[in-house]
């Protein structure tokens, strides 16, 4: 095995990652101060000090840059529910707290950020799909949950898990665009538990709730 070939191999590698991270923090750098769809490729190239013909090395488009940013958020958050254990947690709400909390966190950055991502997902249709199937899949894994808590009777039973799931989900959706729209002084991580600890005793078993 040629070690030299390798250990350049690698340092090319992370040369790369790092210039595509450099372009994803210019890109969301420039969203702090206007519009997304008003900034062009020029701009996040002349922000991360690269080549303007080097950004189509790793994105076609800008909006792929965005796609791509919000993927490594999901993956993130993905990675925290599984260093949960949801599959033995002793309360499957308190993994969708916690869950929804880290969002929140990442969500409640800055303001002017998330006002930036969502008024570009309602303008582009590929970043409006990839947000539904986003949500999709979210509620996904709430239904696992809620599931596991039906089985053990920590959850109400005359509700099916997929509607329990689909409005635990609607209610980070609300407090997100509450807090986008309103300008709420509330941080968007306490907004959000303040919600869900309301909500509560709509999820629980009577005999939880007792």
């Amino acid at each position: 095995m040629n070690v030299s070939k390798d250990v350049a191999g690698n340092r090319r590698e992370r040369r790369k990652e790092e210039t595509r991270q450099r372009l994803i923090e210019a890109a969301l750098s420039l969203m702090q101060e206007k519009p997304f769809e008003q900034i062009s490729v020029e701009e996040i190239t002349e922000r991360a000090d690269v080549a303007k013909g080097t950004f189509f090395n790793y994105f076609p488009t800008k909006e792929h840059l965005l796609m791509a940013y919000m993927q490594e958020m999901v993956e993130e958050v993905y990675e925290f529910l599984e260093q949960l254990h949801p599959e033995s947690a002793e309360s499957q709400w308190e993994v969708l707290r916690q869950v929804m909390r880290v969002i929140a966190e990442h969500d409640g950055r800055s303001l002017a950020l998330t006002r930036s991502m969502f008024a570009a997902c309602c303008h582009n249709d590929h970043l409006r799909q990839m947000v539904a199937s986003m949500i999709e899949e979210a509620t996904q894994h709430a239904l696992m949950g809620f599931q596991k808590g039906q089985a053990t009777g920590e959850f109400r039973q005359d509700v099916s898990a997929r509607d329990l799931a689909h409005y635990a989900v609607r209610l980070y959706r609300i407090c997100l665009m509450e807090w986008i729209m309103e300008n709420d002084s509330t941080p968007l991580p306490e907004l959000v538990e303040q919600t869900l600890e309301f909500f509560k005793p709509a999820f629980l078993n009577q005999e939880v709730r007792k």
